[in-house]
């Protein structure tokens, strides 16, 4: 993947080379780094500049995991001006993703004090596949587990909280799967390693609590106030997903995925999904900033639009 090559590291702007963490730092001894991955589109109308989406929720939940995580603030209420700057320094004009971590750089023994620095890159994304050409994911239900609150706070968005779905993810690969969704310590639905998930059933969404061991996902959340779809928080289990007339997972990296299969078991509304194509047109019209010229179909709005 193609790389933007002006960078912002430990207060200052340079290149990628610059940007270094010591191996013998906290964050690559103990894996203490949170992040926050942030889109920014292009926009319908040529006018107006690519912008970064839902970027005030980015920013609160970026500090809510340095909380969590007995973290420092370097300042993460300059992430607006730096993401701005950004945009400016590398003439970004494709749609992109921002990576902003917070990671400590000093080194120490596991109790030592930490001193984080502020990261932030970029590098142009588009459409994942399953969205793109209209395949739809095919998951499994992983018999691998999300760590509950009382192993590690789920609302961290800490880099140790992928390890375990990593592995998660690569046992599904192996099985012939696109993906999986990890169970709960109840053996109840919980998420995917890398996103939310949504199913719907009679023209209702439906999705794991949040005290099922989910990450405050931020196009959950959007969705769930924005989507103009029915929707309710519950909880979920290996059955429902089989028996769903649809599924989706989102996220800021996914976006929304469709999902066609769970364990080989197709839903009942595919490939048509219509619920899902209506929460994919509604939220790329918010992304792009609402059509500027009358009707706008689905692929206008999720093809990577450029000046």
């Amino acid at each position: 993947m193609s790389v933007y090559p002006h960078v912002y590291f430990a207060g200052r702007w340079g290149s990628r080379a610059d940007a270094v963490v010591p191996v013998g730092s906290l964050a690559m001894r103990y894996a203490v780094s949170v992040f926050e991955g942030i889109r920014i589109y292009t926009a319908l109308d040529p006018a107006r500049p690519p912008r970064p989406l839902l970027l005030d929720e980015h920013v609160a939940r970026l500090a809510a995991s340095l909380r969590l995580m007995r973290l420092p603030d370097p300042g993460v209420e300059r992430l607006p001006g730096i993401v701005d700057e950004l945009i400016a320094r590398n003439r970004i004009d494709t749609d992109t993703y921002v990576r902003v971590s917070v990671t400590p750089t000093n080194p120490g023994d596991l109790g030592a004090d930490a001193e984080p620095v502020l990261a932030v890159t970029a590098a142009p994304m588009g459409r994942k596949r399953w969205l793109s050409n209209g395949t739809g994911m095919s998951l499994t239900v992983s018999d691998w587990q999300r760590a509950g609150a009382a192993s590690f706070p789920p609302a961290a968005k800490n880099i140790s909280s992928y390890a375990g779905p990593r592995l998660a993810w690569l046992a599904a690969r192996d099985a012939g799967f696109d993906g999986c969704v990890l169970t709960n310590r109840a053996g109840r639905l919980s998420e995917a390693p890398t996103a939310a998930l949504f199913l719907v059933r009679d023209g209702e969404l439906l999705t794991p609590a949040l005290d099922e061991d989910v990450l405050p996902s931020i196009t959950r959340a959007w969705l769930l106030r924005e989507g103009g779809i029915p929707a309710r928080e519950t909880t979920l289990t290996r059955e429902d997903a089989h028996r769903a007339d649809e599924a989706f997972l989102c996220g800021t990296g996914i976006e929304i995925a469709p999902v066609r299969a769970f364990d080989g078991h197709p839903l009942r509304h595919w490939p048509q999904t219509p619920v899902t194509r209506q929460l994919i047109m509604r939220y790329f019209l918010h992304a792009r900033g609402g059509a500027h010229d009358g009707p706008v179909d689905l692929p206008s709005l999720v093809r990577d639009v450029r000046p």
